[in-house]
């Protein structure tokens, strides 16, 4: 199992998730729609390639567009200790097996196979799925970048696995198989609840468009469970960013001839962002922030946004997670701090949203209080800690068997 982590009013074991997934409390409403399968153990080890090592097969919910059939030589990677050997990844389209269309179209569903093979003779061997997926990870995040296949690493459905597939060791005449499947990096989030349904058709018949600020908050979520730091960083601060800024001058514009509205429309240009969350917002009539409270949140969710938004500059200029300190030196991000971004921006939005209500302001999706939604958060990008699931190692005389 690897590490949890979550907001400090709730962490969610391993225990907790694992009963979750099951489905077997029906107690509990469920926090996603459709809980994951669990993985199962092999019940026949093959033999997968002719060479001694080990091979891992990373099954990923998202294509590769590959379109040179032709083989590709093995890319040599030494890293960690480790070499491993990374094919040329597989696209395959994946028939829906359960009816869900009444017509006779199939929705675009992908699988892409990617392998790592360490040879026996080479560093590292034997060695694990989690570090040869580290590897694998970032490759995959070079994929995307270099051919701009932007939905390569957050193609999870939901919380489901970010990967799932079988780790094969052969020694002479030996083959062994492990299944497995990493919810590392997840965040956890509740069903949409029937009482969100029928405000939600009225925002859309009324054409409301949606907060782009919360979009950007969902995109950072997206990012978190990518294990991109910098991205969720930058996409969180850019949220509240893009929120407190709205909120500022819809409050200033709706009484304009206040001495607040005037002081902060004469000034806003040379505050910084602390002088406009702290000082700005009570000068246009809003409740001081750190008076500002929900129940089971931290109470120290301001210094929290504040922190964050430093974070957010230093990785929006210089593509790095570190934050200033109070004298000014950068400091690497801590273990479980984007985690308490994430739950301190939700007790932001409800803050907004009542001083939108307050002062009389529309605000046509207040009814829907979206702070709990967030459930929990699974792992950390910076510690690789996340919730995995292996099955016990089969073993069998495979004998002689191709290679894949």
């Amino acid at each position: 199992m690897g590490d949890t982590a979550a907001s400090s009013e709730k962490t969610l074991g391993a225990e907790e998730l694992l009963r979750l997934a099951r489905g077997d409390d029906p107690n509990r409403p469920a926090i996603w729609n459709g809980p994951p399968h669990i993985t199962t153990p092999p019940q026949r080890p093959i033999r997968p390639m002719a060479d001694e090592g080990q091979m891992f097969e990373f099954l990923l919910p998202y294509p590769i567009h590959i379109f040179d059939s032709a083989e590709w030589p093995p890319l040599r990677i030494a890293r960690g200790g480790v070499l491993i050997h990374f094919l040329k990844p597989l696209s395959i389209n994946v028939t829906a097996k359960e009816q869900v269309a009444a017509g006779n179209e199939s929705p675009d569903l992908y699988c892409s196979n990617v392998r790592a093979i360490v040879l026996k003779a080479s560093p590292g061997f034997p060695t694990t799925h989690a570090t040869v997926f580290e590897i694998v990870r970032h490759a995959l995040q070079w994929m995307r970048t270099l051919s701009r296949q932007y939905w390569i690493g957050i193609g999870t459905a939901g919380v489901a696995a970010a990967y799932r597939g079988s780790a094969f060791r052969v020694e002479g005449a030996v083959a062994r198989q492990m299944n497995y499947a990493s919810y590392g990096h997840t965040v956890v989030v509740r069903a949409l609840p029937l009482d969100f349904w029928e405000p939600l058709g009225s925002l859309v018949e009324q054409n409301v468009p949606v907060p782009v600020s919360e979009s950007i908050f969902c995109d950072a979520l997206s990012s978190f469970a990518a294990g991109d730091t910098v991205r969720c960083a930058v996409e969180l601060g850019v949220a509240v960013e893009i929120e407190l800024s709205n909120l500022l001058v819809d409050l200033a514009g709706f009484r304009p001839t206040t001495m607040g509205a005037k002081k902060y429309i004469k000034e806003r240009r040379n505050l910084s962002f602390q002088r406009r969350f702290l000082d700005a917002s009570v000068w246009v009539g809003a409740t001081n922030p750190k008076t500002f409270t929900l129940p089971k949140r931290a109470t120290d969710w301001v210094d929290h946004i504040l922190t964050l938004y430093k974070l957010r500059n230093k990785a929006a200029h210089e593509g790095r997670a570190m934050i200033p300190d109070n004298t000014g030196v950068p400091r690497p991000l801590t273990a479980g701090e984007l985690q308490s971004f994430i739950f301190s921006i939700e007790v932001f939005y409800r803050w907004s949203s009542d001083q939108r209500s307050k002062a009389g302001l529309p605000n046509p999706s207040s009814a829907l209080d979206r702070s709990n939604q967030v459930s929990a958060i699974v792992g950390d990008p910076l510690t690789g800690g996340g919730f995995v699931a292996d099955t016990s190692e089969a073993s069998s005389d495979a004998g002689a068997a191709p290679a894949l």
